[in-house]
């Protein structure tokens, strides 16, 4: 995918929401700038779920919400939902009144395109301004370079091997749910699909904090339990978590969710294996 592709993409994703599809996308166009990434409708992780804004500019850290007529009643719970977002991701949120006149409308944009722009410019003259390139934001050499991978960057990759590639390994293909990890044989790296699949069923908490892993099967739950508990498998007890998702563009992606440890004490039957996050950055390595 181009970016020409993926613009068109993101702004028809507004296009059955008349008031939120007016702003966003008179917002990118007097931006007029595709140095510059936006996501339409981004999912941000809140203690007590997730919630979806309506445009957000990943490089400067900053939401747009879209405030209709029919959402002026909800104000408390918004403003409730905002501080949890600002709180788990130290992201800034602006707001646009629908409600006002068309002209009133447009000073908002018009505010917010200015503050974006200056956002920009800021950086851009203390050097910390990377220009969006979509071929280098899936590719592993960009977080080899960089020596880390963290979460508030939101990294994804299109294949486990480029996931694989990210930490030492040269592959040319890799089609199983886990990899051994080149560097530290005490971590696995590691691509579930967090929601019920087949015969495992692995779910991540809202404050995606935890994942639970556990088979169908009561027998073969056990058996992986105990196999585990008793290290008589021989499994590693930290995963580098890799989650198998769906692109904001309905595209297949596995997007970093951190490093998590097993808790031995809270696995037990009825749940299955309980995973703790430990770390929201890893370290990157070249190819051994």
């Amino acid at each position: 995918m181009d970016k020409k592709e993926y613009i068109i993409r993101q702004l028809s994703r507004t296009k059955n929401k008349k008031y939120e599809a007016y702003v966003v996308t008179r917002i990118i166009h007097l931006l007029n700038n595709i140095d510059i990434k936006f996501v339409t409708q981004q999912y941000v992780t809140r203690p007590e779920g997730r919630a979806l804004t309506d445009l957000f500019f990943p490089q400067v850290n900053l939401h747009i919400e879209v405030d209709e007529p029919h959402h002026m009643g909800n104000i408390e719970n918004d403003k409730i939902r905002e501080a949890d977002i600002v709180n788990a991701t130290n992201h800034e949120i602006l707001r646009v009144d629908v409600s006002k006149s068309i002209e009133d409308i447009n000073a908002q944009i018009h505010k917010i395109v200015d503050k974006i722009s200056s956002k920009i410019k800021q950086l851009t003259d203390e050097n910390l301004f990377t220009a969006w390139n979509i071929d280098l934001e899936f590719n592993p050499e960009t977080y080899i370079k960089r020596g880390y991978i963290d979460i508030s960057d939101n990294v994804a990759f299109k294949t486990t091997k480029d996931v694989c590639n990210c930490f030492g390994h040269n592959y040319a293909g890799w089609m199983k749910g886990a990899a051994p990890h080149p560097y530290d044989s005490d971590i696995k790296l590691w691509f579930p699909k967090l929601f019920p699949n087949g015969e495992w069923r692995n779910n991540i908490s809202p404050d995606e904090e935890t994942i639970t892993e556990r088979n169908e099967d009561d027998v073969k739950a056990k058996e992986h339990l105990n196999g585990f508990i008793n290290q008589t498998n021989g499994e590693q007890l930290k995963r580098i978590v890799f989650a198998n998702v769906k692109g904001s563009l309905g595209d297949r992606l596995y997007r970093f969710r951190g490093l998590y440890e097993l808790s031995i004490k809270d696995s037990e039957l009825p749940i299955g294996l309980v995973w703790q996050r430990k770390l929201t950055r890893v370290k990157t390595y070249p190819h051994q």
